[in-house]
């Protein structure tokens, strides 16, 4: 862009994290966008008054801008959900609350949710969202266009008859031809902010011969595939009784391990089985506040320090609002950055920073999306968030370490100003592409007749009067 050209949005005056190759913080800075896409990230002091010019500038003075957060893992139709799994055994809690609601969700019932879930996600700074899979993604494309986040969609891929689980009752060809259909339809889609992907669910709900069929078309369109892993000790346990091997060891053997291939929890690996993530390039999605909030042990028992001194992809999730309760991934990065330290009574395990970069430029990476989004560079995408850094929380020194501050002392509760694309989203905290108010009004109505229509009642332990 030349001296004198016009710029859609200047951003000047903040503490920026660029996430680049070289992990610059650039203190008093100024990002220049045109056309959705990043011309010039520099110091502030180094703009010509020509080059000040701009439809819009967002003055950051005293604020901290970073990258979009990117959620690796998340399922957008459980906003509605909040609460139904509280404090219940895992297994209770999937095949009693999570299936069901899961099964018999409308597809406005699912765009509705999604939509409240893309809010609290672009409240406190996540840009990107990764779905594992719905019956409707076509309503979470919607709700995602609508709301203006960039993420990656799919369409449920279950073909093993489950008795707890009677709705899931795709056949292996059913499954697949619906994860392809929502892949013509989805990816590329939203001027490019919108992908698609294969999901797989889980290993014990899909067949040898789905995981072969979704390698292989996964590979020739140049997609990820999506699924949860080694989760608890029982899904374990039971692969072994089913099919003599770990979840992990039957798909390496089915020839599925690879670049493209995003496991999600990956709690209860095998020590071995870290150098065979490793050699097969698989990132690992990790999910604390889930594991955390269900009992899963991915903590206690995970192999996740290991993972990273192997040079695994480790990535994180929020999973969902039923799930973790909470989809603030600044909340997620500090459990990545400290629960680990706990775990193995070592403080120098993991951090601020390597967790940060697990939410930004590592994240793009799993998805295939690094080429335009995960860090403030040059011909990427303005995908940038920008967070208050003036309250107690942040003082004193504001920015001797943004990183850290941020991690261990803020939350997503910080955030102001939110840009997807080039284009603003929440600005000064307010959305500027849905009736907030009018929205979560007609959240908290369905979220009623979902819950009456399962007979699921969340009785207080403690007596309200």
């Amino acid at each position: 862009m030349s001296a004198n050209e016009d710029c859609d949005i200047r951003i000047v005056g903040g503490c920026i994290v660029t996430m680049n190759p070289q992990r610059h913080i650039i203190r008093d800075g100024a990002i220049t966008i045109k056309n959705g896409t990043i011309t010039d990230v520099t110091k502030a002091e180094q703009l010509t008054q020509s080059q000040r010019r701009a439809k819009r500038t967002i003055d950051a003075t005293g604020k901290l801008v970073i990258p979009g957060l990117i959620d690796s893992h998340n399922h957008p139709m459980h906003f509605l959900s909040k609460g139904i799994a509280d404090d219940m055994p895992v297994q209770q809690r999937w095949r009693e609350r999570i299936w069901p609601y899961e099964a018999h969700l409308t597809a406005a019932e699912t765009k509705l949710s999604a939509m409240g879930t893309f809010m609290e996600m672009i409240q406190s700074g996540t840009t990107c969202f990764n779905d594992p899979g719905s019956f409707y993604p076509d309503a979470v494309a919607q709700a995602a266009i609508e709301v203006g986040i960039r993420g990656v969609v799919s369409r449920i891929a279950w073909d093993v008859r489950d008795p707890a689980a009677p709705d899931y009752d795709d056949s292996t060809a059913e499954a697949f031809e619906k994860g392809e259909a929502t892949i013509e339809k989805w990816h590329g889609a939203g001027e490019g902010r919108i992908r698609a992907a294969f999901s797989l669910v889980r290993s014990h709900h899909v067949t040898d011969e789905l995981c072969k069929a979704v390698k292989q078309r996964a590979e020739q369109l140049g997609i990820i595939v999506h699924g949860h892993l080694c989760t608890t000790r029982q899904e374990v346990e039971l692969s072994k009784q089913r099919t003599g091997s770990t979840p992990l060891e039957r798909y390496r053997r089915l020839g599925i391990l690879g670049p493209n291939l995003i496991l999600v929890h990956m709690g209860w690996i095998e020590p071995q089985e870290v150098s065979t993530l490793a050699a097969h390039d698989v990132s690992v999605c990790h999910c604390p506040s889930a594991s955390m909030f269900g009992g899963f042990g991915c903590i206690a028992h995970g192999k996740f320090p290991e993972l990273v001194d192997a040079g695994v992809r480790v990535i994180l999730g929020s999973d969902a609002c039923a799930i973790s309760r909470f989809v603030d991934m600044v909340r997620i990065i500090y459990l990545a950055a400290c629960s680990h330290k706990d775990a193995r009574a070592d403080p120098t395990v993991i951090g601020a920073h390597k967790a940060f970069e697990m939410a930004t430029i590592d994240a793009a990476h799993a998805l295939g999306w690094d080429d335009a989004i995960g860090s403030l560079e040059v011909g990427k995408r303005a995908d940038i968030v920008i967070a208050d850094a003036d309250g107690p929380v942040w003082h004193p020194r504001p920015f001797a370490n943004p990183v850290a501050n941020l991690v261990y002392s803020a939350s997503g509760t910080s955030v102001r100003t939110v840009l997807v694309d080039g284009r603003v989203v929440l600005d000064d905290r307010r959305f500027m592409f849905v009736d907030a108010a009018a929205l979560l009004a007609e959240a908290d109505q369905a979220s009623r007749r979902v819950l009456d229509r399962h007979s699921i009642t969340l009785n207080a332990p403690w007596p309200i009067h």
